[in-house]
């Protein structure tokens, strides 16, 4: 039997809402769980399938293959991958930032976008989201996902910086946080199939039905059903050329400072 990651975030609700709602028959087992953990899970073979990290896919290059037409991908703005600090960006050089540990991706991303568009370099320490207070001990701190969405401003910490509407000023292009990464065996082409066709109505089913599935399920994630409108219509949840585009820049970016090690080709898998 198949097994499936899911995001516990609400980005990930909408692709994977006709499978969580038991709107459609999910004859495969669901894991729930944050993307480093999802992660860790596809890399150990204890999930087959996963909305994962972008930056998985590049660090275990020829190890995945990924699903086509599906991606957690901000057009501009993404509104839950938030830098909040206690001075202006420009100021951060040399001051500390702390990162949460719970996603790969937009700490990569933060680092591009400091050392590349900011020209700043700040030192970087590491703390748990949700249970750790970053603040008092840091000049900012990086936040992700439902918690980042409800962030405001504080006197003491003021600004507040949305990461994906700093990429699209530095590149023009969108960003993709999550792509549908297959720990591909042989074995699994037919159960394969079958996941991705429950994965394509799953998807259809979630984005026909966001006003209705922000009304019902806003109290899930403890968000306005008007923000989670907003939220989920920011989203590209494709995989088509302008979503390419954007992950092999960051690909390019990521190389260029060094975390990776440059990736040119995507392999896309093919029910054909």
């Amino acid at each position: 039997m198949l097994r499936l990651g899911h995001i516990i975030y609400s980005n990930c609700f909408p692709p994977h809402a006709g499978i969580v709602t038991g709107e459609i028959n999910f004859p495969f087992k669901l894991v729930e769980g944050i993307p480093t953990e999802l992660n860790r899970l596809l890399s150990e073979g204890k999930i087959d399938v996963s909305p994962s990290s972008s930056i998985e896919y590049a660090v275990n290059t020829g190890r995945y293959i990924l699903l086509p037409n599906l991606s957690i991908t901000s057009r501009n703005r993404v509104m839950s991958i938030i830098l909040q600090s206690r001075v202006p960006i420009t100021e951060l050089d040399k001051k500390s930032i702390a990162l949460t540990a719970a996603s790969a991706t937009s700490v990569l991303l933060l680092r591009i976008l400091l050392q590349l568009q900011q020209d700043v370099r700040p030192r970087f320490t590491k703390f748990e989201q949700g249970k750790e207070d970053p603040f008092g001990k840091s000049d900012a701190a990086l936040f992700i996902g439902d918690l980042a969405l409800k962030l405001k401003p504080s006197p003491s910490y003021p600004y507040l910086y949305d990461l994906g509407e700093l990429w699209h000023e530095f590149t023009g292009l969108p960003f993709v946080f999550a792509l549908w990464q297959v720990n591909y065996k042989k074995n699994i082409d037919k159960d394969l199939a079958m996941l991705y066709d429950i994965l394509m109505q799953s998807k259809s089913y979630g984005l026909e039905n966001i006003p209705e599935l922000a009304r019902l399920h806003a109290e899930r994630f403890g968000i306005r059903p008007q923000v989670l409108i907003d939220y989920w219509t920011s989203f590209s949840y494709n995989f088509g050329e302008d979503e390419k585009k954007g992950l092999l820049a960051f690909y390019g970016y990521a190389a260029e400072i060094g975390a990776i090690r440059p990736v040119t080709d995507l392999k896309i898998w093919s029910n054909e």
